[in-house]
């Protein structure tokens, strides 16, 4: 149990490489309880897998983290304390899950891709127009933030406002449980809500052909969201379709060049097939979502332990794509493997709204970037430990600084 006991999701030095204390977890303590979060870690795939089919059993709704729900968290950072996808189950859940799915359907997701590659290939020009460059403030941030915020039609003028206040929220995700939110993560919160209120209003009087008119017009029988509802779900949408693309193409181009014969492969032929297998195995073996929260609704049992009801467990979905019952030496990474059943998404009715963005987004940059860069390698300026932060949620390089080879 050495190992277990330095385990700390706040620990920077355990996150450069949380993955041998999953394993422990797995084989030592598969429901391992976290102190600091006053949580119990799931970490077996067959667990995972189960809790996140279960939603009867295992709740989403007011689930303590540091013994703090989300509405105390919300009033904490200036957010409104409101229904959220993440926070809900049916049938609220199923009601708000059925406005918003309208905007996330594959034609409508497929639409994207022509800016998708527009943007990517402006990135990249620019990006690349000086030998060093960190490619996560050239490319795997911008293009994500730049796209949500297209989608929601977030004025021109506001994009620089929009990108600090999105950087804020993302950045708070996970201190506003431990302790009180910072005053600069209250007031762009705000600041952000203010303006995205502002938003939802003129599109209720005047719609556009953007997210935000869409979820506050009726339509086919179903009600508008709510201005706090729509910037639930703006929030929402920034953590899920913004922080997972950003640490996706972060940790498949670390993952690239710490290999290089897969780099190499990619270079010669950057197919989307070829594109999409990298960043399908790189969900698997280093993803940008670490877990997700629940809570039991009722006594269960999990690896052969009983957990009384009302216990929060923190779902480690990392651990799980790495476990070796369900996925042969999980430690190597193979583009060419099965991903089949990874849970990098979730699973279920909770499964992430923007992952088809994600898989959209990711294997399109990864593509233009191949195609017009020579081969690249970490610089000088970038430190051998990579700093990932400190997260128990997401998980992806906060710099990467790169040279052409």
């Amino acid at each position: 149990m050495d190992l277990l006991s330095r385990f700390d999701f706040f620990n920077p030095e355990v996150m450069r490489n949380p993955y041998p204390y999953f394993a422990e977890m797995r084989e030592k303590a598969p429901l391992f309880y976290d102190a600091k979060l006053q949580a119990t870690l799931v970490s077996r795939y067959e667990d995972v897998s189960y809790i996140l089919k279960n939603p009867a059993l295992f709740s989403s709704l007011n689930v303590r983290i540091a013994g703090k729900l989300p509405t105390e968290r919300s009033q904490e950072s200036g957010l409104e304390g409101v229904d959220s996808l993440l926070t809900t189950d049916p049938p609220v859940h199923t009601r708000l899950r059925g406005r918003v799915n309208r905007a996330f359907t594959p034609k409508q997701i497929s639409a994207l891709e022509p800016r998708v590659r527009e943007l990517s290939r402006e990135c990249i020009t620019e990006m690349t127009t000086r030998d060093e460059f960190d490619f996560m403030s050239g490319l795997a941030s911008p293009l994500p933030v730049t796209i949500i915020a297209e989608m929601l039609g977030v004025d021109i003028s506001r994009r620089r406002d929009f990108k600090r206040w999105s950087d804020a929220i993302v950045n708070s995700s996970n201190v506003t449980f431990i302790g009180k939110a910072p005053e600069d993560v209250v007031r762009n919160a705000k600041e952000m809500l203010a303006y995205m209120t502002e938003v939802a209003e003129a599109r209720r009087r005047e719609p556009r052909g953007d997210l935000i008119s869409l979820l506050v017009q009726e339509s086919e029988g179903q009600e508008a969201l709510t201005p706090p509802e729509v910037n639930s779900f703006a929030v929402l949408l920034l953590l899920a379709g913004n922080e997972t693309t950003t640490n996706l193409l972060g940790n498949a181009l670390t993952t690239l060049i710490r290999h290089p014969e897969h780099y190499e492969w990619l270079r010669r032929d950057p197919s989307p097939a070829a594109c999409a297998a990298v960043i399908e195995e790189t969900l698997r073996y280093d993803s940008p979502v670490l877990t997700l929260s629940r809570r039991t609704t009722q006594e269960v049992e999990l690896s052969g332990g009983k957990v009384p009801a009302e216990t929060t467990l923190m779902v480690l979905v990392s651990s799980a794509n790495h476990d070796p019952r369900k996925f042969a030496d999980p430690a190597r990474f193979d583009p060419r493997r099965d991903t089949a059943g990874l849970l990098s998404f979730g699973h279920g009715i909770h499964f992430c709204i923007g992952a088809p963005l994600a898989r959209l987004e990711a294997p399109v940059a990864l593509q233009e970037l191949m195609a017009r860069t020579p081969r690249l390698g970490f610089s000088p300026r970038q430190p051998e430990n990579i700093d990932y932060g400190a997260s128990f949620f997401l998980r992806g390089p906060r710099s990467l600084w790169l040279q052409k080879n």
